[in-house]
């Protein structure tokens, strides 16, 4: 028998979720080094994080492609050279 007292695993993306979809006006207010404060919602933070997401994996499949093309030209180059 496998017990378990969640249905699903605690991720921080189910956390935001849930805090974008229950408490998506609720402001939250921190203080960053530089001193100042910064507020924001929770909505808002939602949307910043999928943007920086979205980026991120953007630029992680450029880089595989143009990898993939580098190693595609270095053993073409080789192959030349050995005929």
């Amino acid at each position: 028998m496998n017990a378990s007292m969640m249905q699903q695993p605690l991720l921080i993306s189910s956390l935001l979720t849930h805090a974008e979809r229950h408490h998506g006006d609720r402001e939250i207010v921190s203080r960053r080094v530089e001193g100042d404060i910064h507020r924001q919602t929770y909505r808002d933070m939602g949307r910043r994080a999928r943007v920086y997401y979205e980026a991120n994996h953007t630029v992680d499949a450029v880089m595989r492609q143009f990898e993939r093309l580098f190693v595609d030209a270095a053993r073409r180059r080789v192959t030349a050279r050995a005929a």
